[in-house]
């Protein structure tokens, strides 16, 4: 399930769980800053090769401004790993009055569309990181 929430607060943690994408409208003008820290499904273990049935994450994590990409974290054969608990990303951005900022989640596995299979923080401030 796929959930489009207005959700981002300025200068505030925003825990989410799932798929989906989380907007912030930006009301003053300035440099803004966007980290994030998701946690995943992964197979425990030490190599690629583990006997877990869990399956490999296939998270995609995009930051856009306006609908234009400028930050893509996972997503690729190679990562997220298969032993890799979490992404994580920041990015600053030069905003104006009426941008509007979005973090998606999407993924090509269905192991990351299971509820609360993906979890984490979001993080949107006014000022550098």
């Amino acid at each position: 399930m796929t959930v489009t929430i207005n959700s981002l607060q300025i200068n505030s943690s925003t825990p989410i769980a799932g798929l989906g994408t989380q907007t912030c409208n930006i009301v003053t003008a300035g440099t803004y800053t966007v980290q994030f820290s998701i946690t995943i499904p992964f197979v425990q273990g030490t190599s690629a090769n583990s006997t877990s049935t869990v399956g490999q994450s296939a998270l995609q994590v995009v930051v856009n401004q306006n609908g234009t990409p400028l930050l893509t974290v996972g997503g690729s054969a190679t990562n997220p790993t298969p032993t890799q608990p979490s992404l994580s990303g920041a990015i600053q951005i030069l905003c104006a009055a009426t941008d509007v900022i979005t973090v998606v989640l999407t993924s090509a596995n269905a192991v990351d569309a299971v509820p609360n299979a993906v979890k984490g923080i979001v993080n949107v401030f006014l000022g550098p990181i």
